[in-house]
């Protein structure tokens, strides 16, 4: 079963990975300098990890740096993620600031993708609802940073993220066998087969779970997420090593 989403000149597919880039900067110039980079590296979608940005709270500074990524970012898919501490990122936010600044990124017009940790959101489905109103996909996302959840239990965080309306199903876990990162591969491989409206992100962490990074297109996982510098989460591949895996692969 095939599912795409063409946004801009890209296309995300169950068919195929498509390579992430993480923004890792607290500066607005290093920002831009880092976005800068991913786009003349032709990377085809960056991520904003707006929770290391030093000027997430000043919206006038904010709308700006966003304003001007979208210069730079012409045909590039723009993922804004604010990543909280509980599920590996770099900042400790309460849920009313969380949602008042997603929301209003999503109103600016400026970024394709918006990442929601669901478990930070009480009403999850209603505020995907207004940010997709609002002109942005969503992208569903839960992070496990200390184990691989049983197979069930996996399917069934799927299917709660699906249930909010999500484009974007992200997944995360962290193995600590070989046998969970195939057990992750497989709860990919299920969900990807029965749910016909929506694309999923599937991922295991660390060095262990490297191979999940390559072989997304195997289970339907359209998104990857590689290093052009600084590694944003445990076992990240460089940007030109999954590029030239994954060209290999695709032959």
């Amino acid at each position: 079963m095939s599912k795409e989403l063409i946004i801009k000149t890209q296309e995300l597919s169950s068919q195929k990975v498509s390579i992430c880039v993480p923004v890792v900067a607290s500066t607005v110039d290093s920002v831009l300098q880092q976005v800068t980079n991913c786009v003349e590296a032709s990377v085809p979608m960056i991520e904003l990890r707006a929770d290391y940005f030093d000027f997430l709270e000043d919206r006038d500074v904010l709308e700006d740096t966003l304003r001007r990524v979208a210069e730079i970012t012409d045909s590039t898919m723009v993922l804004f993620t604010i990543r909280t501490d509980v599920e590996g990122g770099e900042i400790a936010i309460a849920e009313e600031l969380y949602r008042d600044i997603i929301s209003f990124v999503s109103t600016t017009g400026y970024v394709d993708i918006i990442d929601l940790e669901i478990s930070h959101v009480d009403d999850a489905a209603d505020f995907i609802n207004i940010l997709h109103n609002n002109g942005a996909y969503v992208l569903a996302s839960h992070h496990d940073f200390h184990e691989t959840p049983e197979l069930l239990d996996m399917i069934d965080l799927y299917g709660q993220m699906h249930n909010t309306g999500a484009d974007i199903l992200k997944l995360a876990v962290m193995p600590n066998t070989r046998d969970d990162v195939v057990r992750s591969l497989q709860a990919a491989n299920m969900v990807n087969e029965e749910i016909e409206d929506a694309l999923i992100c599937s991922i295991s962490m660390g060095s262990l779970g490297k191979v999940s990074r390559i072989a997304g297109s195997l289970v339907g996982s359209c998104i990857s997420f590689a290093a052009l510098d600084a590694a944003s989460a445990p076992g990240q591949l460089s940007y030109d090593d999954m590029n030239t895996i994954i060209k290999i692969l695709e032959k």
